[in-house]
């Protein structure tokens, strides 16, 4: 039985509607695989978890400073003396010196000082029901504890600059910096931040040289096997 005019008119125009959004969805992917996050970790744009997809827009904010020589690296598990890992999630080999990114993708309110070991995510629910909360360990110490064992890696000669990355889609409602050794900011900062960086740091620290060197000295690192993930998340959730 032949289609009616009308039903073919109809899928005709499915199809015209269609077109834009495929187009677009592809060009999107094409885009992605051809970045270095995707070229280093190999992650699925459509099977991000949120900590993942938080690193990946770290990457993304700052992804023109590769036209001036800046290389990334993500998801490093740097060796420590226990024969354990830590896990850098967003590694910026700059001119103005290594930049190290611990990016927290969370939402809802946020509460925390940097002398307190454990941080509180706040989770507002609605009016008549208690709100969640959740401890998470101090992510300032966090990153210090990254670059401390970095350090171990590549020698303490090297200016590193600790950033700590939340989601725009959370409130600091109660966080405390008592000194200028980290950065707590939100993505939409970001930019402006390793501007300042740049902005202050007059002379370039690292030669191109320097930088690719890193580079390749680090690479390997983020090129661990499953078993050896599986076995830092075992250690982390049995602190």
């Amino acid at each position: 039985m032949q289609p009616e005019p009308f039903g073919l008119l109809l899928i005709l125009i499915a199809i015209l509607v269609s077109i834009p959004y495929l187009m677009v969805r592809l060009y999107k992917h094409y885009r992605y695989i051809n970045t270095m996050y995707y070229q280093i970790t190999r992650n699925p744009y459509r099977s991000l978890d949120d900590g993942q997809y938080g690193e990946y827009l770290v990457y993304k904010n700052l992804k023109k400073l590769e036209k001036d020589g800046c290389k990334f690296l993500f998801n490093l598990y740097i060796p420590k003396p226990n024969n354990q890992t830590s896990e850098i999630d967003v590694l910026l080999i700059s001119p103005k010196g290594l930049f190290v990114f611990e990016s927290k993708n969370y939402r809802g309110w946020i509460f925390g000082n940097q002398q307190q070991r454990n941080w509180t995510q706040t989770l507002p629910v609605g009016k008549g029901y208690e709100s969640h909360k959740t401890k998470f360990y101090n992510p300032i110490w966090q990153n210090a504890s990254h670059i401390t064992h970095l350090e171990g890696v590549i020698g303490e000669g090297i200016p590193m600059h600790s950033v700590v990355v939340f989601s725009d889609e959370c409130d600091f409602r109660d966080v405390t910096l008592t000194s200028d050794d980290a950065s707590v900011i939100y993505q939409h900062e970001l930019k402006s931040l390793v501007s300042e960086f740049y902005i202050h740091i007059e002379d370039d620290l690292l030669s191109p040289k320097d930088i690719a060197n890193l580079y390749s000295q680090l690479y390997p690192y983020t090129q661990v096997s499953s078993e050896a993930k599986e076995k830092h998340i075992s250690n982390i959730q049995e602190l």
